[in-house]
């Protein structure tokens, strides 16, 4: 069996040898290819990884994409995974790392249960400003939990595609137009829910830096909520439709957490009479 980790770098040179070491470290009963998909660095990126190249253990293997003039996120991550030739794909973002029995927990996982297109692990969430950590609190009894695309719809649970395990026949049927849009984990698990469920695995296994001058991370809360409520809609026309209901709700709860509990036309109801409210509900029909 292979497996293809896609290593999406750009601009990294200080994080950049812990993440790699933190792949050629995993113990894993397949061979690993390493789709090294750089973006152009201007800085040393690259040229760290091709270190590791030239002294990777047995069972690993480098594939560097051709060096393009810079491309931007989502073209970067299309021919990333056009040039996988694994069974699974597990994806590692340049200043993310990955814990012991990342690729063995989530391929085994897998193989066991054909039923999932997907897993996804709690990850260790390091917030580098603040100089802080958390973890998400784990309360089943089972060690991992089965998602539908309409509960991911209500919440992204995901968090970032660093703790993402694919496989590669469903990331063949993603329909181009997809690239065009600006997307990440939490759309392409949607998608995924299409060939079944998606996984999340109760054990930490990967750490996800937040940095304080990442795009998202220079918003305010209102710009992000507006920004969100953007996505959602795109997102809803691109799946058709299918989770309108869970993103209305999703939009609901942005809304509350940007103007308060309730919004303009909430507060107007609960301040409206029960028999005003009856009577102009007859009107309107």
């Amino acid at each position: 069996m292979k497996i293809s980790v896609i290593l999406i770098t750009y601009k990294q040179e200080g994080y950049i040898r812990q993440t790699v070491e933190s792949i050629l470290m995993q113990q894993v009963d397949a061979d690993v290819e390493i789709i090294v998909a750089d973006d152009s660095s201007p800085d040393n990126t690259l040229a760290i990884i091709e270190e590791y190249a030239t002294k990777a253990p047995k069972g690993f293997t480098f594939n560097f994409l051709p060096k393009e003039p810079n491309m931007g996120y989502i073209k970067n991550y299309k021919r990333a995974y056009a040039a996988c030739t694994g069974k699974y794909i597990s994806i590692l973002e340049g200043d993310d790392y990955w814990l012991t029995n990342h690729l063995q927990s989530h391929v085994s996982f897998l193989e066991e249960h054909p039923e999932c297109s997907m897993a996804f692990n709690r990850h260790l969430r390091l917030f580098i400003e603040e100089n802080r950590e958390e973890i998400y609190d784990w309360k089943l009894p089972e060690d991992y939990e089965l998602f539908t695309s309409e509960r991911l719809a209500l919440k992204n649970q995901i968090g970032t595609l660093s703790c993402c395990t694919f496989r590669l026949e469903n990331i063949q049927k993603l329909n181009n137009s997809i690239f065009e849009m600006v997307f990440a984990d939490w759309l392409l698990g949607m998608v995924m829910g299409e060939y079944g469920y998606q996984a999340y695995l109760k054990e930490v296994t990967s750490a996800y830096r937040i940095q304080p001058d990442g795009q998202w991370s220079k918003m305010t809360l209102e710009e992000q909520g507006r920004e969100m409520i953007i996505l959602i809609d795109n997102y809803d026309k691109f799946l058709d439709y299918k989770y309108t209901e869970a993103f209305k709700e999703h939009k609901r709860r942005i809304r509350a957490g940007i103007f308060g509990e309730l919004g303009f036309r909430d507060k107007i109801k609960h301040m409206t009479p029960l028999p005003l409210r009856k009577l102009y509900r007859r009107l309107k029909k």
